[in-house]
């Protein structure tokens, strides 16, 4: 349970969902409510909601403000490198994110990409871009690589949750996961 702590500044929208970002890393999704955040905060629930409308309204910005974070990560890891040291950074950096923010990695990961949101589906869809343009190097036309992404994609969320589950445990996963993803840079170079 989170401890209480003093408000020491004036509540904001931004406020509270750079409190439940922190929150959610360190006490989990599901633990994600109005009154846990606001013990967190210092204050009772009802302030918080003079700022977010609902939880869902919290927990969809917060997953906003992830899938935001991730294309910007992307974005800077990926820039000006071949294909495959491209995916191999990105690879990693996904990795990495979900290791240092398994709360907001978690957050990431439980909205489909195609759902009844149209700004979260165009969101998720732009999350792709820099693996799609990274895979388009490799000649793949436009289709093409929106599925390979999606492999992509597939191959490392069931890596990172094997990992986080610790099914891995024991095992040197820093091989594992590198010759993972020279594997798939392979196949995507031979399609």
């Amino acid at each position: 349970m989170a401890a209480k702590s003093p408000r020491s500044t004036k509540l904001s929208r931004d406020s509270i969902v750079n409190a439940a970002m922190t929150f959610l890393d360190r006490e989990g999704w599901d633990a994600l409510t109005i009154n846990a955040l606001a013990n967190q905060l210092g204050t009772k629930g009802p302030s918080l909601y003079n700022h977010v409308h609902s939880l869902e309204d919290l927990r969809r910005t917060v997953r906003m403000r992830v899938v935001g974070d991730i294309i910007g990560m992307l974005n800077t890891v990926a820039e000006g490198r071949t294909p495959d040291d491209a995916v191999v950074v990105m690879a990693s950096a996904y990795r990495s994110y979900a290791h240092h923010h398994p709360g907001r990695y978690s957050a990431f990961t439980r909205m489909p990409l195609g759902g009844d949101d149209p700004e979260f589906t165009e969101a998720t869809h732009a999350a792709a871009a820099p693996v799609i343009a990274v895979l388009s190097a490799y000649g793949l036309d436009e289709q093409s690589a929106f599925y390979a992404a999606l492999e992509f994609w597939s191959a490392m969320h069931g890596f990172v949750l094997l990992e986080m589950t610790g099914v891995m445990a024991g095992l040197d996963t820093d091989a594992v996961f590198t010759d993972m993803v020279m594997r798939l840079a392979a196949g995507m170079r031979s399609r």
